[in-house]
């Protein structure tokens, strides 16, 4: 189940419904929200970020539903290993975002979905992550590289918080690890452009943003 929330492709959907297009034929091809506010505008790639992030919030959030909506349903090891459950949905919400059934296996880069697993999971590393993303966009204008920034911080946070002695779930390090190496994976085009200088910024002023 976490897995079909995570495939369902909003901005294909968007695209098709309330524009006739279809996102993956515009721009860099990524069927992500980054891509629909640059080809459709501000509403479109609002409404496609606010949608995979709840992607994500949810499908985390199903082991928890099922604990206390249906106990009766839940494995009995359910109780104890919650964290681990989430992660684990929220994961494989990712994994459908990012490889969607629903979208030729063809969908976006996953980190809105991600920063929703997190929310779930962990509130106040997903405002660390949110902070570097947003200091690092306005800071250098660039997308990919706050998103790639932002999933660092989370680990930096997490364990560094459990080396200063607050105990972080090895998991959820774990998971935050595997993140990491996805993003940079998903990135890896963008990554080659940051390289070159060729990168697309985001236009912040209301000029024309370079390339």
């Amino acid at each position: 189940m976490a897995y079909i929330l995570g495939a369902l492709p909003f901005s294909v959907w968007i695209s098709q419904v309330f524009f006739q297009d279809d996102i993956r034929r515009h721009g860099s091809g990524n069927a992500g929200s980054t891509n629909m506010y640059r080809t459709f505008g501000v509403w479109a790639g609002l409404s496609t970020q606010l949608l995979d992030i709840a992607k994500g919030v949810l499908a985390a959030a199903l082991p928890l539903l099922l604990v206390q909506y249906a106990p009766e349903q839940a494995p009995a090891w359910l109780p104890d290993y919650l964290t681990e459950a989430q992660l684990g949905c929220g994961l494989m919400a990712v994994l459908g975002h990012v490889y969607s059934f629903l979208a030729g296996f063809k969908g976006g880069k996953g980190v809105n979905t991600m920063l929703g697993m997190m929310i779930s999971v962990t509130p106040q590393g997903s405002l660390v992550a949110v902070g570097t993303f947003i200091v690092m966009l306005l800071t250098f204008r660039m997308v990919s590289a706050g998103s790639m920034a932002a999933v660092l911080a989370f680990n930096l946070y997490e364990w560094g918080m459990h080396l200063g002695g607050y105990p972080q779930p090895l998991s959820l390090r774990i998971v935050g690890l595997l993140l990491l190496v996805l993003v940079v994976y998903t990135h890896r085009t963008n990554i080659s452009r940051i390289r070159q200088g060729t990168e697309r910024k985001v236009n912040l002023r209301g000029k024309k943003a370079s390339a």
